[in-house]
C-alpha cells in the first residue's frame, strides 16, 4: 500500500486553478493512503475506527472542492482499487473502478445502460453515492447489490431500495445511511454492440457541443427546481434573450442575465446556472456569494459537489 506523508491538498484535487491556495498549506493531508486490495482497505479503516483516529475517503475527486482551510490526519484515495469481473449474469466491481473505462469495455461486449457513462468521471462507488448519471443511463439503474463496511466494522449487504434513491441523491449522500462501499454488483444487460456503440457516439458528441470539458469544472455544481419570484424572472430573462435576441449560446446567455441580477463578479464563472467553473485562484473565493445567489433563485437548491474544508 503507497503512503505519503505531509502534502498539501493539491496532490489529491481535480480542480488545479487553486494550486496555490492549496500548496500554502503544505501539509494538509498528515497521511495518504492508497490501498491496492479490498481486504488492505477494510483492514485500515477499522484500524482507523478501533484507534478513533481520523479519516476520510475520496476516489478521482472530480467532484470534490477541496478548500485551503482542509486539513485530516488520514485521506483514503480508492482509485487503486480497480478490479472488476464478470460473473454469468453481473459485473462485480472493486469500489475504485472508474466508471467511464468500465463504461467503454461494457459497450464492446453490448451491454445494456452504459452508453450514457462513457464520459461520466469517477468511481463506480460515487456513481452509487450521488445517484449520478447522464444520457438516460444511471448507475443505480444498473445496480444490483453493494457491500459495504459499515461505522461499526461490520461487512453488510445492501440493495437499491436501501439507497431511497432521489434525483442525484441517495441515502448515503443524505447520511441516513453510512459507512465505505468496499464493492459494487452491477446487472449485466445483453445488447446489440453496434446499437450501444451508436448511443454512446451520440451521447459523446451531444457532451461535446453542450458542455465544457473535464478541465476546471467538477460537473453540475447544483440542482433544484422550486425557482423563486426572482428565479422565474431569470428564466424569462433567459427565455427574452434566446427567442427574441437570438442568442443561441446557453453559457452566454446565462452570464449576461446572472449579471443584470447582480452577478458580475461570478457571472465570468459560470457555464449555466448549475455549473460554476473554477478558473483562477479566485474562484473559490467567489463560490460561497454564487451559492447564496442560487439560494435566492431556487428554494429547493443543494450542492451536488462534495465541499471538503
Amino acid at each position: 500500500m503507497q503512503h505519503i506523508q505531509n502534502i498539501s491538498a493539491q496532490k489529491v484535487s481535480w480542480v488545479k486553478s487553486n494550486k496555490e491556495a492549496l500548496e500554502k498549506n503544505s501539509d494538509a493531508i498528515k497521511n495518504l493512503w492508497y490501498p491496492e486490495t479490498i481486504d488492505e482497505l477494510t483492514n485500515l479503516i477499522r484500524d482507523f475506527q478501533m484507534k478513533g483516529s481520523q479519516y476520510d475517503l475520496i476516489g478521482y475527486s472530480s467532484n470534490t472542492l477541496f478548500l485551503p482551510s482542509y486539513t485530516i490526519d488520514n485521506l483514503i484515495c480508492t482509485k487503486k482499487l480497480s478490479e472488476w469481473r464478470e460473473t454469468e449474469d453481473a459485473i462485480i466491481c472493486d469500489c475504485g473502478v472508474n466508471v467511464a473505462m468500465l463504461s467503454k469495455e461494457m459497450l464492446k461486449k453490448g451491454y445494456k445502460g452504459f452508453f450514457g457513462l462513457i464520459d461520466l468521471p469517477g468511481t463506480i462507488a460515487s456513481g452509487v453515492y450521488g445517484n449520478c448519471g447522464c444520457f438516460d443511463c444511471s448507475v443505480c439503474e444498473l445496480l444490483d447489490s453493494f457491500t459495504m463496511l459499515t461505522s461499526e466494522g461490520d461487512i453488510k449487504t445492501y440493495h437499491v431500495d436501501d439507497l431511497k434513491l432521489q434525483f442525484r441523491s441517495t441515502s448515503l449522500k443524505r447520511h441516513e445511511l453510512s459507512g465505505t462501499i468496499l464493492q459494487v454488483v452491477l446487472k449485466k444487460i445483453q445488447g446489440n454492440a453496434e446499437e450501444e456503440q451508436a448511443k454512446a457516439n451520440q451521447a459523446h458528441a451531444t457532451r461535446l457541443a453542450t458542455q465544457p470539458n473535464a478541465a476546471n469544472n467538477l460537473g453540475s455544481t447544483f440542482n433544484g427546481s422550486d425557482w423563486t419570484l426572482k428565479g422565474k424572472f431569470l428564466m424569462r430573462l433567459d427565455r427574452f434573450f434566446l427567442h427574441v435576441v437570438h442568442i443561441q449560446s446557453a453559457s452566454q446567455r446565462i452570464k449576461i442575465v446572472i449579471t443584470l441580477l447582480g452577478g458580475k463578479k461570478y457571472s465570468k464563472y459560470l457555464y449555466s446556472w448549475n455549473r460554476f467553473m473554477f478558473y483562477d485562484n479566485f474562484s473559490y473565493l467567489l463560490f460561497s456569494k454564487y451559492e447564496k445567489f442560487l439560494k435566492s433563485i431556487c428554494s429547493d437548491v443543494h450542492l451536488e459537489i462534495e465541499i471538503r474544508k
